[in-house]
């Protein structure tokens, strides 16, 4: 087994953010991960920043309650280390705290000007990064960390840094992998098949169980619980379709997902924790995730209609998705007469 290490670009506000930084830092060490990023910005130092966030795999962004150390253009150092980074597309997780206006006075922007940016900036992020966590105490923060950084390794895969005396093995795999990759690509020449139409065919009344990852809350404490959830796939389809319905990101396919489970995983949770009374943070098995969107795409209910001015992936529910749709309103409604 290769060993590999990650380099990590963490970016915060700044010293505010001193205490979260260093419980970061101190989990991806011990995670075996390089942590890099500037606690003090200059003009000067951004080009440094840059050559970091060249250099690194994934860049992690802690936002606390403030906007952070503006530049000479008026956008905060830790926004433009975010923009650069999105420029540069490396993968991106952000760690929020979960209740900015309850943190101390002195942890606060004190120009409202600021304070508008700050929330601005959060927004954004919640709407345009996939990976968002939210945290309360140093505690929660570290065993987020813990929970998803696996998750950005699996999602996002990279090459990584290895030891020099692992390099000729490394391109032992490299070669090997090259020859399967020409195998493969010369088979599927052959045979001209579609690699969706792999997935065994299903119905849009069969149901597709599926597991997901929540945290629970009971007594003023939280469990992180792995319910499963049975759907069918017109359920799934009518969730899905409320983004889709216009051109939509396909990150949108989790996002929409997780805010379903949310709302609806404290009955899921129950079974095994009858007195939780609510449920957060929920993360749909990344297998199950991809199968999803095959299905969608397969069946042709929703499917790729073009990519943004980023080159990003964009997704839209079909007319045969929609005839599905009403045709099961119109089921719906002739039942509720009977």
């Amino acid at each position: 087994m290769l060993d590999k290490r990650y380099q990590v670009f963490i970016t915060t506000s700044g010293r505010d953010m001193q205490p979260e930084r260093m419980i970061v830092s101190q989990t991806l060490i011990g995670m075996g991960f390089f942590s890099w990023g500037l606690e003090q910005r200059t003009p000067l130092s951004t080009a440094f920043a840059r050559r970091q966030i060249d250099d690194c795999d994934y860049v992690l962004l802690l936002l606390g309650s403030q906007y952070g150390e503006q530049s000479v253009s008026g956008v905060s150092y830790m926004h433009l280390e975010y923009i650069y980074a999105v420029t540069k597309q490396k993968p991106v997780i952000v760690f929020l705290h979960e209740a900015p206006e309850l943190r101390e006075e002195t942890l606060q922007e004190s120009r409202a000007d600021l304070k508008e940016k700050f929330y601005e900036f959060r927004n954004q992020l919640q709407k345009e990064v996939e990976q968002v966590v939210t945290y309360r105490t140093l505690r929660d923060l570290e065993l987020s960390v813990r929970s998803y950084m696996p998750q950005m390794l699996e999602r996002y895969p990279v090459v990584g840094w290895v030891r020099p005396q692992n390099i000729q093995v490394l391109q032992d795999e490299i070669d090997r992998l090259k020859t399967q990759l020409a195998q493969v690509k010369n088979t599927q020449e052959r045979k001209e098949v579609d690699p969706f139409l792999t997935l065994p065919k299903v119905s849009i009344h069969d149901v597709f169980n599926f597991d997901y990852r929540v945290h629970a809350y009971q007594d003023g404490n939280f469990k992180e619980m792995n319910p499963i959830r049975e759907m069918t796939w017109i359920e799934i389809l009518k969730v899905l379709s409320v983004e889709f319905r216009e051109s939509t990101l396909e990150d949108s396919f989790s996002k929409v997902l997780n805010e379903y489970l949310n709302r609806t995983g404290l009955a899921d949770v129950q079974v095994s924790m009858p007195r939780a009374h609510a449920v957060a943070r929920a993360q749909i098995n990344i297998r199950a995730l991809h199968t999803i969107k095959q299905q969608m795409r397969q069946n042709d209910w929703i499917a790729p209609v073009g990519r943004d001015d980023r080159q990003r992936m964009l997704w839209q529910i079909t007319n045969k998705g929609l005839r599905l749709l009403e045709g099961s309103q119109m089921i719906g409604k002739h039942s509720s007469i009977f």
